[in-house]
């Protein structure tokens, strides 16, 4: 009651800036400059015909906030002065369109046109960049999820092959984005991405728009200090429009993958859809309605090092105990070269994937001064696939219900509102059916999974309230947002054990598969169904401020409360050996303490020269942003609840397989997760410079640095090493290694980005962004990511470039409607026949292009081996005044082993983290559109796409295990997904039905 209670209180606050819509705002002069007060402005939209009048205050400053975006006609009139319009006025999600009107004196009625600019950014500082509808159903993607998209935004990144968690924003975490659907949650909960690859969770015909601010955006934006993606659904326009689509893949019109053996994996993929929209009544209610589908089924290219034949029958000679390990490997088909105890397998499974999604929104105009709108949506995923090996099968289900409601009210010309509340829902079970029940690692040899999983049922729900109260020259924006967080789950909800081994061809280690001594065997019971539990509770205050006609300021503070995350049951056992004297925390302390002090101040100044006519902006700024990332990753205390433990030789000395029951809890080899119960909130602070100039018609061109400094970034070490080798003594006695998590990791980027945006509304778009940038941190990239480092106590011997480090970074998009054909500027009056051959073509097209990710080297080394037998992101020695690649780098040889060297007994190797990068890619996707034009108002348009089209050899990452048989070779195609980036030459082809 009282949680309801708060959530009225809240919605009754006049507190603006729904950042899934937009503003129009601007300064009435006359023609000596004079502000002129009380002019009315009439603000048309184009799409449903709905009008809103706003009047200009004493300052001559008018403000329409909370419009939906989309096309619209302004006009403006005042006494004593010529009427003045504005025709086609785009309106992008989030965007506050600055329209200055300069009227002239007549004794009469005339009105005059005027040309708007091309959309600068004359409000705020944000790098960042809207992809419009048009873009999201007209650009080739593989896979057809919007998500290839984000990065065609200015200061946002695809670091690998096209889903949500290659996305990513200043070089920070793929967690520490904020995924918004029609301003509410959109989030996959536990992760902020999706836990699948969804293709339709929005459909792509469903959107009308969306925005993707990477860097500096205005304190209206938050929740996590990375990229802010705000979608917005398609509404009903006041003209009945729809349409039916189906888009085909078959492996017959593709390329085989790289080194694959010459296979061609057998594909059938089809994806299919329909929509409608249109007034219910004209001009006051509006509907849209989507269904689309996704069937695909994939014979995947499988591919993994396996034992010889030799080796299979050494062990069973030698240890007849271990055969059923040994032959649960596949036969291998193509030795390794320098190796008698290595193959390499290829194989195939089928993949079968089933999705289906659907949207619907109704939006109603209720009079002048309110407007409210209603959205459902879902998508239901369901994957089966090989896992690793056949035939072992792993299984993905997700189902994704997502809905908000909302009410923009006008109470005055002075004051607007806008309240809304939505619900997400991640429905989540994940499995494997494998031949063991524990996951199998026998170094160098590809790992067998643990068939292990998880089952979720997680919510979230939102109270976003937003108002606006323009005083003079000031528009000040307020608002507030709770959001409740549940996650039930079971995770892992059967046993979870890996069982690892030195095995053969390790430089400088022993065989111990041989001898049947298992290095470590980690161990982590099954999880009752648990509920976490959290309440976050986020506001600020916005003065977007004119200064005068030609400066603007852009001031805010955001506050942030986090809240704490507990169990609703008071489950889970807190463990930080560092803060607290017993290991185990006790029960009234609380899983980490909360931080009520984040305040976040954004400034910044924009300056668009008179002398300039309007055409040039300055934009500087700087900002404070803070997240506490993945939320999931909040939750090691209920992890706790179930037995765990690391055994290693040092705890029962000759061990091996079968492990005895009983043997790790019986040797005191406890292994429980721990969190700092003082961990920090991630802060980064960010600023910017950058220059826009309108180059042409529609056409803005950008060129802009940024850089950014987080601290507390998420960090993840091992605790509890050996302290005394003679003893096998450790600092906490009675347990074993302990991972524990922190935020004592940094990280620093330093970027140049330009780019040019051309509108489509000349019959040409065109979309570039070129970004060089350097990401450096010591391990901990943000969100939930950290790699762990080889040394536990020398966080800073981990300072490198980044996972994440992608130098350089390009990405194109267009569209262009070939001039040829009825209603364009060539053979406009030509005849049926020969518009039916030379008019209606299209030609679109997306160019990316980046470097290669960075490359941890690492090795396999006996845990005995090291200082503290903590055996985890160990590194080999460099060879001094050898280069670590080879003088010509090649697949069969892409790194140098003699480089390299394996450290001495009792030492770290010495090479930096990070030290070599994979390939870098890059690829043209084109496509060919016909429209046939069926009546004034049907049609019927033909599409053909390639993607890869030049079928360029990706290449994966290369082996990167110091002395393995295949350290240095890259055998693995960049992708093997059937959609995304990376893939050979894929055709796609559709036929869509619209009016």
């Amino acid at each position: 009651m009282k949680r309801l209670l708060l959530f009225l209180l809240l919605a009754s606050l006049p507190v603006m800036a729904q950042t899934d819509r937009g503003t129009i705002t601007g300064t009435v002069t006359d023609p000596s400059g004079r502000r002129v007060v009380n002019a009315d402005v009439l603000i048309r939209s184009n799409a449903t015909g709905v009008e809103t009048p706003v009047k200009t205050n004493n300052a001559g400053v008018y403000t329409a906030t909370s419009l939906s975006t989309g096309d619209y006609d302004v006009s403006v009139e005042a006494d004593g002065f010529a009427s003045l319009r504005f025709e086609h006025v785009g309106l992008d999600v989030g965007q506050v369109r600055t329209l200055d009107a300069k009227l002239s004196v007549t004794g009469g009625s005339v009105q005059v046109n005027v040309r708007a600019d091309s959309g600068l950014s004359k409000s705020s500082i944000e790098i960042g960049g809207v992809i419009n509808g048009r873009q999201a159903q007209d650009l080739p993607l593989n896979g057809r999820s919007y998500v290839g998209l984000v990065s065609l935004a200015p200061g946002m990144i695809d670091s690998g092959t096209g889903t949500q968690q290659d996305v990513r924003a200043a070089g920070l975490s793929d967690e520490d984005n904020t995924w918004h659907l029609d301003g509410v949650d959109n989030s996959g909960i536990n992760h902020q991405y999706q836990k699948v690859d969804l293709h339709l969770q929005v459909s792509t015909e469903a959107i009308a728009e969306f925005r993707a601010n990477g860097v500096a955006y205005s304190a209206d934006q938050g929740g996590s200090v990375g990229g802010q993606i705000e979608i917005v659904s398609k509404s009903g326009g006041d003209v009945y429009h729809g349409a039916a689509w189906e888009f085909i893949r078959n492996n017959v019109f593709d390329a085989s993958p790289w080194n694959a053996q010459g296979t061609l994996p057998a594909l059938r993929l089809n994806n299919f859809g329909a929509n409608i929209g249109g007034p219910i009544v004209k001009k006051k209610l509006f509907f849209f309605a989507n269904y689309e589908a996704l069937r695909q089924n994939l014979n995947q290219t499988l591919s993994g090092t396996v034992p010889s034949t030799a080796y299979r029958a050494q062990v069973a000679a030698e240890q007849p105990v271990l055969a059923p390990l040994i032959n649960a490997f596949p036969i291998g088909l193509v030795p390794v070269a320098g190796s008698v105890d290595q193959m390499t397998w290829y194989g195939s499974g089928p993949e079968v994937t089933h999705e289906d999604s659907g949207l619907v929104r109704a939006d109603y105009h209720i009079n002048d001064r309110m407007n409210a709108f209603v959205r459902f949506n879902t998508d239901h995923y369901t994957e089966t696939a090989p896992d690793t090996f056949t035939p072992s099968t792993a299984f993905n289900d997700l189902n994704t219900p997502n809905a908000t409601i909302g009410i923009q009210n006008t109470f005055t010309p002075t004051f607007l509102n806008d309240a809304r509340y939505g619900f997400d829902r991640a429905e989540f079970a994940q499995g494997q059916d494998t031949p063991f029940l524990f996951a199998l690692q026998i170094a160098p040899f590809t790992g067998i999974d643990t068939p292990s999983g998880s089952v979720r049922n997680d919510n979230s729900f939102t109270g976003i309230d937003d108002a606006t109260l323009l005083r003079g020259r000031h528009t000040i924006k307020m608002g507030i947002t709770v959001r409740r967080v549940q996650e039930n789950k079971a995770s892992p909800n059967t046993p979870d054990e890996t069982i690892s081994y030195q095995g053969p061809e390790q430089k400088g280690t022993p065989d111990d598969f041989l001898k049947n001594l298992i290095d470590s065997d980690s161990y982590a019971g099954a999880v009752p169904v648990t509920g976490q539990r959290l309440t976050e509770y986020f506001g600020y205050v916005l003065d977007q401020f004119k200064l005068g006609s030609t400066l603007n300021l852009n001031v805010g503070l955001r506050y942030e409360n986090f809240g704490v995350d507990h169990e609703v049951l008071g489950r889970g056992l807190n463990v930080d050996p560092i803060n607290c004297p017993n290991v185990v925390c006790p029960s009234n302390i609380p899983w980490y303490y909360q931080s009520n002090l984040e305040f976040s101040p954004r400034v910044g100044v924009i300056w668009s020269p008179a002398i300039f006519n309007g055409k040039t902006v300055f934009r500087s700024g700087f900002g404070i942003y803070d997240g506490f990332g993945q939320f999931g990753g909040l939750g090691q205390p209920i992890g706790n609840l179930a037995t765990k433990y690391t055994l290693t030789q040092a705890q029962a000395p000759g061990f091996g397989y079968p492990v005895p029951s009983g043997l790790g809890v019986a040797t005191h080899s406890n292994s429980p997760a721990g969190a700092s119960i003082h961990r920090k909130i991630t802060s980064v602070n960010e600023w910017t410079l950058s220059v826009q100039q309108e180059v042409a018609r529609q056409t803005i061109a950008q060129v802009a640095y940024f850089g950014t400094r987080a601290t507390h970034v998420f960090s993840s070490i091992t605790l509890n090493g050996i302290i005394n080798q003679a003893t096998n003594a450790r600092t906490y006695a009675g347990y074993s290694t302990i991972p524990y998590q922190n935020s004592s990791a940094d990280a620093y980027t330093h970027a140049l980005q330009a780019s040019i945006q051309r509108n489509f509304s000349t019959g040409w778009m065109l979309s570039a962004n070129y970004e060089w940038s350097h990401s450096i941190d010591d391990g901990g990239i943000g969100g939930g990511e950290a790699d762990t480092p080889q040394n536990n106590n020398c966080l800073a011997c981990e300072r490198s470039s980044s996972d994440q480090d992608v130098r350089s970074y390009f990405r194109m998009s267009t569209i262009y409607q070939l001039p040829f054909g009825r209603g364009r500027a060539f053979l406009n009056n030509s005849s049926r026949i020969t518009d039916l051959f030379l008019g209606g073509w299209q030609l679109s097209g997306i160019a990316s292009a980046r470097s290669g990710l960075p490359v941890n080297i690492t090795m396999s080394r006996s845990a005995t081996a090291l200082p503290d037998e903590i055996n985890k992101g160990q590194r080999p020695n460099r060879v001094p005044g050898v280069p670590l690649y080879p003088s010509h780098k090649t697949t069969q040889e892409w790194l140098n082993a003699n480089a390299l060297t394996t450290p001495a007994s009792g030492t770290w190797g010495n090479l930096g983290r990070n030290a070599v990068r994979a390939p870098g890619i890059w690829q043209i996707d084109p496509a060919l559109t016909k429209r046939f034009a069926l009546t004034e108002r049907v049609g019927l348009n033909f599409r053909a796409e390639a993607f890869n089209v030049l079928n360029r050899a990706q290449y994966g990452t290369p082996a990167s295990t110091f002395g393995s048989g295949t350290y240095g070779l890259i055998t693995k195609a960049y992708s093997t997904n059937a959609t995304g980036t990376g893939t050979p030459r894929e055709l796609q082809f559709s036929l869509k039905a619209e009016f």
